[in-house]
């Protein structure tokens, strides 16, 4: 009796415990999963970048090319995206981030691997355990992953109390607004983050090294590029660089850099090194245009 009660309300602490994660999930998928997992197949030419390439948007589509970026994609995500293209579409050409913060190694902690998980396939795994932990459990148990919780307490509290009476609306200036002394500022901010350590990532590197590979191994067609900066970003970050591009050039492969399209245009920008909208437009015409 004492055994059929104990189990009654295990089950039902189970099932309670999972309808919690149906709901924290259904919560995680439309603020943070969201649009991660739809990739459009009908295309030959793809652009994996990190927030750099978003401002690009459907732009690209215009020019036959389909944008597969995403914030905080990191070389290991995008190694990802690349290994599900090839087992899923005819992948002739590849665009890709090689700016200057690329291999940093802020990126072994700050990148998209619960969530590219949903690109990965047994193969990229070490063992078949891994593979279970990274592609569902860790992915659909709100419960094992970290930067869930995260998620849901930003959601509280940018979401939520976005219009209370206490906070009021956020609004943030633009950055051709914005004073010299204060993109100055934010501008150190960025490279003191991404630039903090002196050598690149070991992991970033390899896989951008694997990226090479797979690209030769099945005839696909990869070029780097690098995208444009603002003038106060390109003064103070002068050097500093972890050189993703030059790893490229060793491999003969091309790079288009388009570091200084912008250097008088504050207007293109929404900050230091990212496009507003209207940038991301205006880029990518003039991005592939110039390969006409």
């Amino acid at each position: 009796m004492m055994i059929r009660l104990f189990l009654r309300q295990v089950s039902l602490f189970l099932l309670l415990l999972a309808g919690l994660n149906f709901a924290l999930f259904f919560l995680i998928r439309g603020f943070y999963i969201k649009d991660y997992d739809q990739v459009d197949l009908d295309y030959s030419e793809y652009l994996l970048a990190d927030s750099h390439g978003t401002p690009l948007g459907d732009f690209t589509e215009i020019h036959k090319v389909h944008n597969f970026s995403d914030q905080s994609d990191s070389y290991l995500d995008m190694e990802r995206k690349l290994r599900f293209l090839i087992r899923n579409t005819a992948v002739k050409k590849i665009y890709l981030s090689v700016d200057d913060h690329t291999l940093s190694p802020v990126r072994d902690k700050q990148n998209n691997l619960d969530r590219s998980s949903y690109y990965a396939d047994k193969a990229d795994f070490s063992g078949y355990q891994e593979y279970l932990y990274e592609k569902y459990l860790r992915y659909y148990c709100v419960f094992l992953n970290d930067r869930y919780s995260l998620v849901i307490k930003n959601f509280i509290q940018n979401e939520l109390f976005a219009f209370s009476k206490w906070g009021g609306v956020r609004s943030k200036s633009s950055w051709e607004d914005l004073s010299a002394m204060e993109q100055t500022e934010i501008s150190l901010d960025r490279i003191d983050h991404y630039f903090e350590y002196p050598a690149p990532s070991a992991k970033m590197t390899d896989s951008l090294n694997r990226i090479i590979a797979i690209c030769k191994a099945n005839k696909i067609e990869l070029i780097g590029l690098r995208f444009p900066l603002s003038r106060a970003y390109v003064n103070i970050l002068k050097n500093e660089s972890f050189d993703s591009d030059s790893i490229l050039k060793s491999n003969h492969l091309p790079i288009i850099d388009f570091d200084s399209l912008f250097l008088e245009q504050d207007e293109m920008f929404r900050d230091m090194d990212h496009l507003d909208k209207d940038g991301g437009e205006k880029f990518a015409r003039i991005l592939f245009n110039s390969l006409k």
